[in-house]
């Protein structure tokens, strides 16, 4: 028989058992303990879960809207199996382990206990005390802890010794017990071979389960097996679908590391899960699902934080997906990402500057310019005079938003060598960042002789920055070029003596004020109105 035609039967009995188990759930609604019926109900269902149990325990899976063992959903097409798992879902059942020890008794009081209104078993302690008040141990719910389930059978079976046999057979009652707890746990059976109850446990795990799991679980082996577990059970949940539980994941990881509290032991192993996590097929589904148009913000920003949070790992994968990227939207997701890195991300960053394609190093550039580390400004200086204006007009922004002399230096270098295409845009950086280094290049600019007025933008830009920087030594030239008249070219000597009083509001040269009295009794109404204005928004001192 194949694997295929096997694991076909197997849900098939899988399905039956349900059906099974869901008529009992509505048979114990209407009939007692005692009646004929409801004992037949729940042989027959013991009947349909036997051949599930030959080989050892079954666990399943319980979704909003599905019911899962190892990952296969049983009864997707079946109303009644979509319904229960809904029911058990409310009552906050995940998972249901039955054991070989099945009887119809576990199946009644499971039943019974079940219908109860979710707040009603709440306050009762769960599902799993009642059954365990009732002696019921063939089945348990979302108990992971073997030691837990070994001590609540050693006291069932010996509160039943105590009461119900004599010394003798009490005796062999409880090595009978012993016994068959041992070969749950698969310590000294054929048929278990030599592997514990807690790795088959273990392995019959959710992700979800072993993320629950791992932050309590008390044993240090049971908290190295789960880890150990849960790299293989991530890699099958590498779709947008589980994308959510995939950054929890990592969410849990680092709380691991991070937690001060834990065992040195305990950090170390999380360490090392989080480093098998890393790798390429991983970090490739993250890089990936964050250039994917459609994901929602919320789980964009997870993914970056997750990614920043890798550090390094991070940071040459990203780079070469921002190579080949032709996504705007993704381009820029990246660019954010390496940007969010920081410092981490320069040394790559620099060697990516060598890169052939222009809009390459476009984007490398505009990302340190992000990071803004003062260091990169020597890396990024040489790329003013680059012969692709795209590249050099970003290292001026570039620049301007790093600071600082070293960076200022840079772009006066640019200024005075005559690259006319650039000068609006690096006098504006320049404004941009306040520094005082600057202004007595920009005095320079507007005191420039240009008779025929070719220079108004130039000197414009020049005067803006001026006012940016609140200049107090350009007052002076700036006064003298707001009285200024002309005969000709009155239009750009007008757009040149209006800039110059709002520059002269910014600076606010208590000596100015007069300068700007005056010019409110202008007959140029746009001069007067300007320098109103500009007295009007004066700070008072």
């Amino acid at each position: 028989m194949t694997n295929d035609t096997q694991n076909f039967q197997f849900m098939d009995h899988l399905r039956t058992a349900l059906i099974k188990l869901i008529k009992l759930i509505k048979t114990i609604r209407f009939y007692p303990a005692e009646h004929p019926t409801l004992k037949q109900v729940s042989e027959e269902a013991l009947e349909a879960f036997r051949p599930l149990l030959q080989d050892g325990n079954l666990a399943i899976n319980i979704r909003k809207d599905r019911i899962l063992h190892e990952d296969k959903t049983c009864g997707a097409e079946h109303t009644n199996i979509r319904g229960l798992a809904h029911f058990l879902f409310a009552r906050r059942i995940q998972q249901l382990l039955f054991l070989p020890e099945l009887t119809a008794r576990d199946l009644i009081l499971f039943s019974r206990n079940v219908i109860l209104k979710p707040t009603d078993i709440l306050e009762k302690g769960g599902l799993q005390e009642l059954l365990l008040a009732e002696q019921a141990t063939g089945i348990w719910i979302n108990e992971l802890d073997l030691s837990v389930i070994r001590a609540a059978k050693l006291r069932i079976e010996d509160r039943r010794g105590k009461t119900s046999v004599s010394s003798d057979e009490q005796l062999h009652e409880a090595t009978t017990g012993t016994e068959a707890i041992k070969q749950l746990e698969g310590i000294a059976t054929e048929k278990t071979g030599n592997s514990s109850m807690d790795e088959q446990l273990i392995n019959l795990l959710t992700l979800e389960q072993i993320l629950t799991q791992v932050p309590r679980e008390s044993s240090e082996r049971r908290f190295k097996q789960l880890l150990d577990r849960l790299p293989r059970q991530l890699r099958q949940h590498l779709t947008e679908e589980h994308l959510a539980l995939v950054l929890q994941t990592f969410r849990t990881l680092a709380t691991l590391v991070g937690n001060r509290q834990l065992s040195k032991s305990r950090r170390s192993e999380a360490l090392y899960c989080l480093n098998q996590l890393t790798e390429k097929d991983v970090l490739g589904f993250l890089i990936n699902t964050l250039c994917t148009r459609g994901v929602p913000k919320p789980l964009r920003d997870q993914i970056m934080q997750t990614m920043v949070f890798l550090r390094e790992k991070t940071v040459r994968p990203l780079i070469y997906r921002l190579a080949g990227e032709k996504d705007a939207l993704a381009r820029k997701l990246l660019s954010s990402t390496l940007a969010k890195l920081g410092p981490i991300a320069i040394p790559d960053l620099l060697l990516a500057l060598q890169d052939e394609r222009w809009y390459m190093v476009r984007n490398v550039v505009a990302i340190l310019g992000q990071i803004g580390e003062p260091r990169t400004t020597s890396h990024l200086h040489p790329l003013l005079w680059h012969e692709d204006l795209r590249i050099a007009r970003e290292t001026i922004r570039a620049l301007a938003h790093i600071g600082g002399d070293q960076a200022v230096k840079s772009l006066l270098q640019l200024v005075d060598s005559g690259h006319c295409e650039l000068y609006p845009q690096t006098i504006l950086a320049l404004g941009i960042m306040r520094n005082p280094a600057a202004v007595p290049s920009l005095i320079k600019i507007i005191k420039s002789r240009d008779l025929f007025m070719k220079k108004t933008e130039l000197k414009i830009s020049a005067i803006k920055a001026l006012g940016r920087i609140g200049a107090l030594e350009a007052a002076k030239e700036l006064e003298r070029l707001a009285r200024r008249r002309t005969l000709w070219g009155k239009s750009r000597l007008t757009a040149l003596r209006i800039q110059a009083i709002a520059a002269l509001g910014q600076i606010s040269n208590p000596s100015s004020k007069p300068v700007l009295e005056a010019l409110s009794h202008e007959r140029d109404q746009r001069i007067a109105q300007s320098a109103s204005r500009t007295m009007n928004q004066w700070p008072e001192l």
